[in-house]
């Protein structure tokens, strides 16, 4: 049995805005205002709590901001947004169903499970897949190994591949010894000929 993993941000699901304009409605949702600087120090210190791996990376990150309101509060905010802003591939569904016939399918993703979790519940896309794996259930992100042998454990198969669209999906899968295709934005018609097994 073939499993294909494939990344949830930017493959399985895509805002359909810009992310700057959604962490900023999800601070005024919550805070009087957004003081000058607070999104690119909230980008900042999320990015250095989540590459750490550190708990509540997002709550923590608000909690680093000048923004005048709970943490918490803005944590849930800009999760309830991003989910509101997510978007599916036109032909998912359909792809999705065909590859499933055939192959076991699971989602690996950067994140928090619980948080990853929602988008993808929300995405309409869970009937199709057989496991689901967030990297902080991991302990690191990828392209580090240990996300991907933990798919390997939640999913075995006899070969695996992952979709995914940066670099870390792909250098990654490759260097766990798994095939590997960058997803271009175009859909998934061209799977599962586009992937090169070993």
């Amino acid at each position: 049995m073939r499993a294909i993993f494939f990344d949830l941000d930017g493959t399985l699901v895509e805002f359909g805005r810009d992310y700057e304009d959604i962490l900023a409605d999800a601070i005024e949702a919550v805070a009087d205002e957004t003081p000058d600087g607070a999104l690119e120090a909230y980008s900042d210190a999320f990015y250095a709590n989540f590459t750490a791996c550190k708990s509540d990376p997002i709550r923590r990150a608000f909690g680093e901001t000048d923004v005048a309101a709970d943490p918490e509060a803005l944590a849930d905010a800009l999760r309830s947004h991003e989910v509101e802003a997510c978007r599916t591939p036109d032909d998912a569904d359909a792809a999705l169903s065909r590859l499933a016939e055939e192959y076991e399918l699971g989602v690996l993703t950067n994140g928090l499970r619980e948080w990853q979790w929602e988008k993808f519940r929300a995405s309409g896309l869970a009937e199709f897949f057989d496991a689901f794996v967030a990297s902080y259930e991991a302990g690191a992100h990828k392209p580090d190994p240990a996300p991907f042998r933990l798919a390997e454990q939640r999913l075995p198969a006899d070969e695996y591949a992952m979709v995914g669209d940066a670099d870390a999906d792909v250098e990654g899968a490759r260097s766990a010894g798994w095939a590997a295709h960058r997803y271009d934005g175009d859909g998934f018609g061209d799977l599962p000929e586009a992937l090169r097994w070993g």
